[in-house]
């Protein structure tokens, strides 16, 4: 065997030992710490936040109490809907009681966390105060639609370098096979070395592939859904649609506030959180 052979052979080797550690090594601390997590969440209470409106009258209305208010001849009704992943969801809907198009948009949207004696949350070092603005869904499509573009490219990459170690593997299984030397027998360790590595790795990429789609369609379809999003309404039109907002988990009361021309239409939420099993 040559010594350029028994090079490139002994780089394979290490460097298939070295990947082969660490995706077990990432596989078995996340496995395990899946399984530690939904242990304890098995036998742990969750937190659920809760909001309420204050200070107006309300209407319950399909298990949702609702709020309104006029100004300029603009009204809006909203009730809160529920959380997805970062953001408190609003069921709004924006009548243009005018005699002019307005342009209507999730931004015109801004949510105020407030502390329990209804002042604006302050960041910890003091330096600005918490105030949060309605997220556009398309934007968030566009995000969704970039990264799962990223993941493809992803995949595809990890499957060329799995087909190199796997062929690598093969390779070095043929060219030891029938000889009875010590470098036969380290070549067909490297050879097994290699295609335990591609297998496993193969498995890993592919797992972690298909979780992280799943995850960027689901929120894909929350995006796509009926939500708020920049248009023109005519007069006499209305809009209804879901409002994404930043959640504050410190605050004890929230201000949702809808920017008109003149004074903001606000509303004004009591936030807290309900344990649940």
């Amino acid at each position: 065997m040559n010594r350029g052979f028994l090079k490139f052979e002994c780089l394979l080797y290490d460097f298939s030992v070295l990947i082969l550690k660490n995706k077990i090594m990432k596989w078995f601390k996340s496995s395990l710490y899946m399984f530690f997590l939904g242990s304890m969440f098995s036998c742990s209470t969750t937190s659920v936040m809760r909001l309420r409106p204050v200070e107006q009258e309300s209407v319950f209305d399909g298990g949702k109490q609702i709020v309104k208010q006029e100004k300029d001849g603009i009204k809006i009704v909203a009730s809160y809907d529920g959380f997805f992943e970062k953001y408190m969801v609003f069921d709004v809907e924006v009548f243009n009681n005018t005699n002019q198009p307005m342009t209507i948009s999730p931004k015109d949207f801004t949510f105020i966390p407030l502390d329990e004696n209804k002042q604006n949350l302050v960041s910890a070092d003091g330096k600005y105060l918490y105030s949060y603005q309605g997220i556009e869904p398309q934007q968030q499509i566009n995000y969704v639609q970039q990264e799962i573009a990223n993941q493809e490219a992803k995949i595809k990459r990890a499957r060329i370098v799995n087909t190199f170690l796997f062929v690598g593997g093969i390779v070095a299984v043929i060219a030891s096979s029938g000889r009875h030397s010590e470098s036969a027998w380290r070549t067909a360790q490297v050879a097994e070395t290699v295609v335990q590595v591609a297998q496993v790795k193969r498995i890993i990429d592919h797992t972690n592939y298909y979780s992280k789609m799943d995850q960027l369609n689901r929120e894909g379809q929350v995006w796509s859904q009926d939500n708020f999003r920049t248009s023109t309404l005519q007069p006499g039109q209305s809009m209804r649609g879901g409002v994404f907002l930043e959640a504050n988990p410190r605050a004890k009361f929230v201000q949702i506030s809808y920017k008109t021309d003149n004074e903001p239409i606000n509303f004004l939420f009591e936030q807290w959180f309900e344990k649940r099993r």
